[in-house]
C-alpha cells in the first residue's frame, strides 16, 4: 500500500485536460462546479470546449444530450446528490433510454460533504444510476482509478456515471501492479477462503487494512476490488464465492440497492454456502461531522469493519 496521498479532483482535472487537448470533441459541462470538481484547468486552457450552465442540473443533462447528438463527448459534472437525484428523470430518459454518449460525474460522492448534512450527502446514487438502462456505473476509490475511469469512460460509447471521491487518498497498490478495464474486478489480497471482502470505491483502503488485520489473526482472506459496479464482474465474484465461508460487501453507500445489493442479485443463482453480509449505511444518513468520524459512526472505518466481521464469524 502506498502512503502518499493525492487529491482525486486534481487527478481528474489533469486527465480531463489531457483528453480535451487530444480530442476537441471532449466538452466539459459544469453546473457551477468547475472549481469543486477539478475542471478549472480545463476551463482556463480550453475555454472553447467549456460550458457553464449554472446550478441547473436538469438543464445540463438536456444540453449534454444535445451535444452528444451533435457528435461531441460531454463530461457533465455536479455534486453527486444533485446530478443523480434532481436530474434523475433527464438522466434516465435523455441519456439512458436514448443511449447518449454522455459522461456524468457525480462529484463529492458518498459522505464527503460530511458537514452539510443529508441534502448534500449522496448515499443513494448507486441505487439510482445502476437501474438506468445502458448506463455504466464506475465507483473509483483512489487516484489511479479516478484517472483510469475517466479515460475508459471517454473511450466507451454510451452513457457512463462516475462516482467521484473528494478527499485525499492513498493507493492500495502501486499503479505498476494494476490494470483497469470496465467490467473487471481485481484481487488486492488472496490468502485463503475463510473470508471474502468485496469492496468498492472510497472504502477500498479500509477494506484492505481490515483484511490484513484478519490475516494476521490467522484467517484466510480474499479482497476483491470492484471499480465497476455495473456491469459487475460476476466471473471473479462467483469464483470467490463458491469456496468462501463468509462474504462481506463494503461500500460508502446505503445498504439498500447499492453495491451489496448488486452482489446479492448476481449470486442469487450461484451455488454457495457462504452467508452474505452487506456493510454500508443503514436506512439513511442523518449525521454531520468530520469525515472520518462520520465513517466511524456508521461502522465504515477499518477498525469497525474488523469488529463487524469478527462479531459475525464468532457468533
Amino acid at each position: 500500500m502506498t502512503t502518499k496521498k493525492r487529491n482525486p479532483r486534481d487527478a481528474f482535472g489533469e486527465a480531463l485536460l489531457e483528453l480535451g487537448k487530444n480530442n476537441s470533441c471532449v466538452m466539459a459541462v459544469s453546473c457551477d462546479s468547475g472549481s469543486g470538481s477539478g475542471m478549472n484547468p480545463f476551463k482556463k486552457e480550453l475555454p472553447q470546449q467549456y460550458l457553464e450552465v449554472g446550478i441547473s442540473e436538469q438543464n445540463a443533462i438536456g444540453v449534454s444530450a444535445g451535444l452528444a447528438e451533435s457528435g461531441y463527448i460531454p463530461v457533465v459534472s455536479a455534486i453527486a446528490p444533485f446530478i443523480s437525484m434532481r436530474a434523475f428523470e433527464q438522466v434516465r430518459n435523455d441519456l439512458g433510454y436514448a443511449n447518449m454518449n454522455v459522461k456524468v460525474i457525480g462529484s463529492s460522492s458518498g459522505l464527503s460533504h460530511c458537514a452539510l448534512g443529508s441534502t448534500h450527502q449522496a448515499i443513494e446514487d448507486l441505487t439510482l444510476m445502476r437501474s438506468i438502462p445502458n448506463m455504466v456505473v464506475l465507483n473509483p476509490g483512489d487516484v489511479f482509478e479516478v484517472e483510469m475511469s475517466l479515460r475508459a469512460a471517454i473511450d466507451h460509447q454510451g452513457p457512463v456515471y462516475i462516482r467521484m471521491p473528494r478527499h485525499e487518498m492513498a493507493e492500495p497498490l502501486d499503479a505498476s501492479e494494476r490494470s483497469f478495464e470496465i467490467g473487471k474486478g481485481e484481487y488486492l489480497m488472496n490468502t485463503g477462503d475463510d473470508i471474502v471482502i468485496a469492496v468498492t470505491g472510497t472504502l477500498t483502503i479500509d477494506g484492505l487494512m481490515a483484511a490484513k488485520i484478519l490475516d494476521e489473526m490467522g484467517f484466510g482472506v480474499k479482497v476483491i476490488n470492484f471499480t465497476t459496479v455495473k456491469p459487475l464482474d460476476t466471473g471473479i465474484l462467483s469464483e470467490a464465492y463458491q469456496n468462501a465461508k463468509y462474504l462481506f460487501t463494503v461500500e460508502e453507500h446505503s445498504v439498500i440497492g447499492g453495491f451489496g445489493s448488486a452482489v446479492v442479485e448476481a449470486l442469487a443463482a450461484t451455488k454457495g454456502k457462504a452467508p452474505i453480509h452487506i456493510v454500508g449505511i443503514a436506512d439513511g444518513s442523518i449525521n454531520t461531522g468530520p469525515y472520518r468520524e462520520l465513517l466511524e459512526a456508521y461502522g465504515l472505518t477499518w477498525e469497525k469493519i474488523v469488529d463487524r466481521i469478527l462479531f459475525v464469524v464468532k457468533k
